[in-house]
C-alpha cells in the first residue's frame, strides 16, 4: 500500500433522511450543528469540528433497530450526561437509559434521531 491510498482519517460524515426539515431542526437546534451551508434545497453541509456532516433528505425510509445491520457514527461531545438530558427534554427516542461508563472517564450513549437512524454519542461524565 502506498502512502497516496493511506487512509488518513474521516473527511465528513453523511446523514441520509426522509423528512429533512425535521432532521435539519434536530441537527441544528437540538444538537447545535452550525450549517456552514446549503446544498440544494433538501441537503446542507454543517461545520462539525476539523469535518463536517452532510445531510440529505428526500430518501426512503428504512426500519432501524439496534440489533440492524447499518454504518453509524459517534459525536464527541464534553459531557455525555448533559448531551443525555438535553435529548430527553426533547423528546428524542433514547436507546439507553442512560450514559453507560465504558471506563476511563469515558460515557456512551445512544438515539435516533427524527428519521430513525442511529446516533451515537462518547464523552466525559
Amino acid at each position: 500500500m502506498s502512502d497516496q491510498t493511506r487512509i488518513s482519517g474521516v473527511a465528513f460524515v453523511s446523514v441520509y433522511v426522509d423528512d429533512y426539515k425535521k432532521a435539519f431542526k434536530f441537527y441544528s437546534l437540538i444538537l447545535g450543528l452550525e450549517k456552514q451551508f446549503d446544498m440544494g434545497d433538501n441537503a446542507c453541509f454543517f461545520k462539525m469540528g476539523p469535518n463536517g456532516l452532510y445531510l440529505q433528505g428526500l430518501n426512503k425510509p428504512a426500519e432501524y433497530t439496534p440489533e440492524t445491520m447499518r454504518s453509524g457514527f459517534a459525536l464527541s461531545i464534553q459531557s455525555a450526561s448533559e448531551m443525555y438530558e438535553q435529548l430527553v427534554t426533547h423528546g428524542t427516542k433514547m436507546i439507553h437509559e442512560e450514559p453507560m461508563d465504558m471506563g476511563h472517564g469515558d460515557f456512551w450513549f445512544q438515539c435516533y434521531d427524527p428519521c430513525g437512524n442511529i446516533i451515537e454519542f462518547l464523552g466525559g461524565k
